[in-house]
């Protein structure tokens, strides 16, 4: 493997002026992720807070019991916790199946990339962290991946009984391990038998047979990829993380109106310097999730001193708010806003790694932190990697297409282009100079029956549109056999597109790990991990 840095142009106004250091950046962060002494100026801060560090790591190693003697460097890492000078990197995502699309490993690997590299400089105990978000409700964004069957590009999405539970949190959604394995082979065979496809079958079946939900097969499957990296992992739908959380709901109650204010003011700063923001907020969101008979419902304020659950016809005084979280703080969750102040609230955290939407969203929370007393952490983008193999990279130099034309326009225009230059006669301008040709004498005969039948007029409409309908399938008949003359070289651009721009997206938004795993060994994601990468603006470029 090698890497090769490209620069890329990303679609967000927001991250590419964030990359290029082109930012009002303390109007948005707290720190500048640019200055080269940031993560020392993180650490001061950090010393100035205190931490429930202890409880927090008696709760993560009885979280992970289930994993302690097979991966013991991660409860090592649980245990450096408790260290007052240790810090984290941390990051996360849904729980998606077979892990989900390539930027949740790219983030895992940001995430410890950045925490060894920090570690070294900062020579304090710097502890990578994966985050969860097994709260969340929507199955449908994570039951499925995209397959390449028959040149094409499908979605294969993994059917369950209860999908019509449209609010259940997925780390409260079980597996069925037999639908999961063999919906997993069916995945699997598609990307074609090799060497490695048995072992592979073999670890996924392992795996899935030590989880009862969705959330610990996701985990599961993770570690057994990273197992020598000491990943720490926190699923933030466990119900017993709740004690935990408790002072940071109590304080969000408090802080409610004012937390809506303090994003409402940052959006309209956003609008003002010409971005657009993401965070869809109504002004009367309490941004909290309230879980009644397995289900999450949103929260409203009605009131500085009144919430309440419309779904559910429910409505609580703050004082019962209060009460309730006290008793029975399982029965809520964060949602976008508060979420990150609740990361904040657990973990000293020295940077959090993120993905382009949520740098935006972020830059959005900048006084909702201050409003509670935190410095946002610096928020550092994850690596953006595409993997390029062989084959792929060996068709683009015999059609001589460069890998940045096809990673920010795709292979249609080369395409197109090489077909104009290799099609002998231009068929359409033939074709639509007959139609005039042909249409004008046609208009003379209809006049000609009409004077003997006007009845005729719908037969003579009909007949002129098929005598133009058989012109066009001239053309496209011409279009298919030229195709068909070209096929060899036009498959190539469609391999292209297909690994590094599939349906007009990056690779990591498409495509999936095990693709990877099953062609080049199930030790490929720790080769990837241990390339040597620098957090900056370029895109890399993994050559295998």
């Amino acid at each position: 493997m090698e890497i090769v840095e490209l620069s890329l142009k990303s679609s967000n106004t927001f991250v590419n002026d964030l990359h290029k250091n082109k930012l009002p950046n303390e109007l948005f962060f707290s720190y500048n992720i640019h200055d080269e002494n940031v993560y020392f100026k993180r650490i001061e801060d950090i010393k100035r807070r205190s931490f429930k560090r202890d409880q927090l790591v008696d709760y993560l190693k009885g979280y992970s019991e289930r994993f302690a003697k097979r991966y013991p460097k991660m409860i090592e890492n649980m245990e450096r916790l408790r260290d007052p000078n240790s810090v984290v990197v941390i990051g996360g995502q849904q729980a998606g199946v077979l892990t989900g699309p390539l930027y949740t490993i790219h983030k895992v690997i940001s995430i410890l990339v950045l925490a060894r590299e920090q570690e070294e400089k900062l020579n304090v105990p710097v502890i990578p962290v994966f985050w969860i978000a097994g709260e969340d409700h929507d199955f449908a964004e994570i039951n499925h991946v995209f397959v390449s069957e028959n040149k094409l590009i499908k979605k294969r999405a993994m059917k369950h009984e209860l999908d019509y539970l449209k609010k259940l949190p997925v780390s409260d959604i079980q597996i069925n391990d037999r639908t999961f394995v063999n919906w997993t082979k069916e995945i699997i065979e598609t990307y074609g038998e090799t060497d490695f496809t048995n072992r592979l079958l073999e670890q996924i079946e392992k795996c899935t047979s030590r989880a009862d939900s969705f959330v610990q097969v996701f985990e599961e499957l993770i570690l057994e990829m990273f197992q020598d990296e000491g990943l720490v992992l926190i699923n933030s739908g466990d119900h017993r993380l709740r004690e935990l959380e408790k002072n940071c709901f109590f304080e969000i109650i408090e802080k409610n109106s004012a937390v809506g204010q303090a994003v409402q003011k940052k959006q309209d700063c956003m609008r003002e310097y010409g971005y657009k923001p993401i965070i869809e907020m109504k002004e009367e969101s309490a941004n909290l999730f309230y879980h009644h008979d397995g289900e999450r419902y949103l929260m409203d304020r009605c009131s500085e001193n009144e919430f309440k659950v419309e779904d559910l016809g429910l409505v609580f005084s703050k004082e019962e708010l209060i009460k309730l979280v006290t008793e029975s703080p399982e029965r809520f969750s964060n949602n976008v806003v508060t979420r990150p102040l609740m990361q904040e609230f657990l973990f000293p955290t020295l940077a959090f790694i993120a993905g382009p939407g949520e740098i935006t969203y972020w830059a959005e929370l900048k006084e909702v932190f201050s409003l509670f007393g935190y410095e946002m952490p610096p928020v550092v983008p994850r690596l953006n990697i595409t993997i390029l193999e062989r084959s792929i990279e060996r068709d683009m130099k015999e059609l001589d297409i460069s890998l940045e034309e096809v990673l920010e326009r795709g292979t249609e225009g080369a395409r197109e282009a090489y077909l104009h230059a290799h099609t002998p006669v231009e068929m359409k301008p033939l074709v639509d100079g007959a139609k005039k040709e042909i249409g004008a004498i046609h208009r003379q005969l209809k006049q000609a029956a009409l004077t003997i039948d006007p009845s005729l007029e719908p037969l003579l409409q009909k007949n002129a549109f098929l005598i133009e309908n058989q012109l066009d399938f001239l053309t496209k008949i011409v279009d298919r056999r030229v195709k068909e003359q070209n096929e060899v070289e036009l498959s190539k651009y469609r391999r292209i597109e297909n690994a590094l721009k599939p349906n007009g997206q990056l690779q990591e938004r498409i495509w999936n790990i095990y693709y990877f795993l099953n062609k080049f060994g199930t030790d490929f994601v720790v080769e990837l991990t241990n390339l040597s990468y620098t957090f900056n603006d370029r895109h890399k470029i993994v050559k295998i």
